[in-house]
C-alpha cells in the first residue's frame, strides 16, 4: 500500500511538472503570437504608406509625362 502511494505521488509530481512546463510553453507561444500580430500590424501600416507613396510618385510622373508630350507637340507645331 505504501509503495502504491509512493508511485502515485511520484506520478502526480511528474504530471504536475509536465503541466507547469506546458503552461510555460503556452505563455511563451501566446507572447510570440502577440509579438507577431504587432509586427504584422506594423508591416501592414508600412505597406499602406508605401502604396500611397508609390501612387503619388506614379501620378506625378504621369503629369510630367503629359507635360513633356504637350511641350513636344507645341514645339512641333
Amino acid at each position: 500500500m505504501v509503495t502504491y502511494l509512493c508511485e502515485v505521488k511520484t506520478a502526480m509530481r511528474t504530471h504536475k511538472l509536465q503541466a507547469e512546463q506546458l503552461t510555460e510553453q503556452m505563455a511563451q507561444v501566446n507572447q510570440e503570437k502577440a509579438n507577431l500580430r504587432k509586427q504584422l500590424a506594423e508591416l501592414d501600416e508600412l505597406r499602406k504608406y508605401e502604396k500611397e507613396t508609390s501612387l503619388a510618385v506614379e501620378t506625378n510622373l504621369r503629369q510630367h509625362c503629359d507635360q513633356a508630350v504637350n511641350c513636344y507637340k507645341s514645339s512641333i507645331e
